[in-house]
């Protein structure tokens, strides 16, 4: 299987290849393609398209993930940064590619084991895990770290494809939606189907847990109480719970009708071990949940970026969830249907 990461950027756009064999890893090629800077930006665009084809063209891999963006408090630069995260989605999709996304922080947990690593440890280990990679430039590290990212995390993703493909719309986006944390929201409405686990996840909690959830809730850190105050009494559209237990895990936030989980980094829930932290994140996946997580200082600094991709998220789920209408109605009563880091824009 032969795998390629995209790290997108408006000025560089870092790629990595990488060949999977079981569990071996094998560099294959890394690089970044540039725009020109003094040109238009449709221009620029096209520049970072064609270049991107060319590394599809010449390298032929079977998969493709590309790593998420964060909205910064900058909308320029969220918009621009944006647009360029679109054609590095757009041209493995051309190529008949699957495409899957990943948070920054969920690259850096792969890779190094914990999601608030600095640049300098992903280059470390991506070069630990590659033996024998010189790497080319920061962006393309980057991006090798992404193609080892889906590397691990390709069984859960592949699992929840398949079974999105025999029962979302054609017109689905053929990339994993959510911040790089699990498959698409698994709902029991007409369209979707329901994952494996998701009626485990829907027992009741034991006692021990419930306590456990009672004094989170009651020792909520001041980030956790600013956040709730936006997601309660479904401001956002949707139906949350704070300190919920799910699989005799605590999180923080969920949404059970959308399927979304929201995870704070830091806290109660800072450095937890990487063991436990990814069989806890796998375990959410399979039960068809989408786990999206949010530094501190991403709240802290900009709650409304913060807001605006958690709303972004709650209507791609809506989208999902809505009922599709028979062919050939039959004739009755009317009712009811059935139920990580702000970054330049042009790294």
């Amino acid at each position: 299987m032969r795998l390629l990461g995209i790290d997108p950027g408006l000025r560089h756009t870092g790629w990595g290849i990488i060949d999977v064999a079981g569990n071996r890893l094998s560099h294959v090629a890394d690089g970044a393609v540039h725009s020109d800077d003094s040109c238009p930006l449709a221009e620029r665009l096209l520049q970072l398209h064609d270049a991107l084809s060319a590394v599809v063209e010449r390298y032929r891999p079977d998969e493709a993930a590309v790593e998420e963006t964060f909205v910064n408090s900058n909308a320029v630069s969220t918009l621009k940064l944006g647009q360029a995260r679109a054609v590095a989605l757009l041209v493995p999709a051309q190529a008949g590619l699957a495409v899957a996304e990943y948070a920054n922080n969920m690259v850096k947990k792969a890779v190094v084991g914990q999601g608030r690593a600095e640049k300098a440890q992903v280059q470390t280990m991506v070069r630990l895990l590659l033996p024998g990679c010189e790497i080319g430039s920061p962006d393309a590290a980057d991006a090798l770290a992404v193609a080892i990212c889906h590397a691990h995390h390709r069984a859960s993703w592949t699992m929840w494809r398949r079974g999105g493909e025999a029962s979302q719309p054609a017109q689905s986006a053929l990339s994993r939606p959510g911040r790089g944390r699990g498959p698409a929201a698994g709902g029991e409405g007409e369209g979707l189907s329901t994952p494996p686990l998701a009626k485990q996840a829907k027992r009741l909690p034991t006692p021990e847990e419930t306590e456990r959830a009672h004094v989170l809730r009651r020792d909520s850190t001041e980030v956790e109480k600013m956040l709730w105050q936006k997601l309660r009494n479904g401001q956002l559209g949707a139906k949350f719970r704070r300190q919920e237990p799910i699989f005799g895990f605590t999180v923080d936030f969920v949404s059970h009708d959308h399927r979304l989980i929201i995870e704070l980094d830091g806290g109660q829930h800072a450095e937890q071990r990487a063991a436990h932290d990814e069989r806890r994140s796998r375990m959410l996946e399979q039960a068809g949940f989408r786990i999206m997580r949010f530094w501190n200082t991403d709240v802290g600094d900009n709650l409304d970026g913060v807001l605006t991709t958690i709303k972004a998220r709650l209507d791609e789920t809506s989208v999902l969830r809505r009922p599709v209408a028979a062919a050939n109605p039959s004739p009755g009563p009317a009712g009811h249907p059935l139920p990580g880091r702000e970054r330049d824009s042009e790294s």
